[in-house]
């Protein structure tokens, strides 16, 4: 019975000190902890966008954790974005009219910047993040590229966050 509790206590303090350097948080120490995000300016013909990109990169931020995303007045810094192209390419044509797309890829280009709040420095400099997704045309092109607006903003929000995470 005294070897078994031994035993037990000898892998009780093997896992102990195992986790003994782990923490939460950020990987990287920066002098930011917050991060404000105003509502990206869209320089395209495609409405609706900023708003799906803006949030996009928001609900990324909250998930990733490293940056608080803060108000304009509370932040330490803020990104300034706008979205600068929207493309379309087909990827598959019909079978016996190869000019009528049946596949496309989507992209968002969007110009992003951050900068010190109080200082003005500029943190990150003008970088063009690109978000993409491909979708199948049915009978409404319009309607499948709608669809598959959340998912482009999604693609470029991952980007666009690593870049701003692991940059700093």
């Amino acid at each position: 019975m005294n070897r078994l509790t031994s035993y037990i206590c000898l892998l009780c303090a093997a896992l102990l000190a195992g986790c003994a350097g782990y923490k939460l948080g950020p990987v990287q120490k920066t002098a930011y902890r917050s991060i404000a995000i105003p509502m990206f300016k869209n320089h395209t013909l495609k409405p609706q966008m900023e708003a799906q990109v803006t949030n996009a990169i928001i609900k990324r931020l909250h998930t990733d954790g490293s940056l608080a995303v803060k108000s304009v007045d509370d932040a330490d810094v803020i990104l300034r974005g706008e979205i600068v192209r929207y493309g379309r390419e087909t990827l598959r044509g019909q079978r016996l009219d190869t000019t009528v797309p049946t596949e496309m890829r989507l992209t968002i280009h969007a110009r992003i910047e951050v900068y010190d709040r109080v200082t003005g420095v500029v943190v990150l400099p003008a970088t063009t993040v690109t978000g993409s997704a491909d979708t199948f045309l049915g009978a409404d092109q319009q309607s499948a590229e709608l669809q598959a607006l959340p998912l482009i903003a999604e693609d470029l929000a991952r980007k666009a966050v690593s870049l701003l995470v692991e940059r700093w």
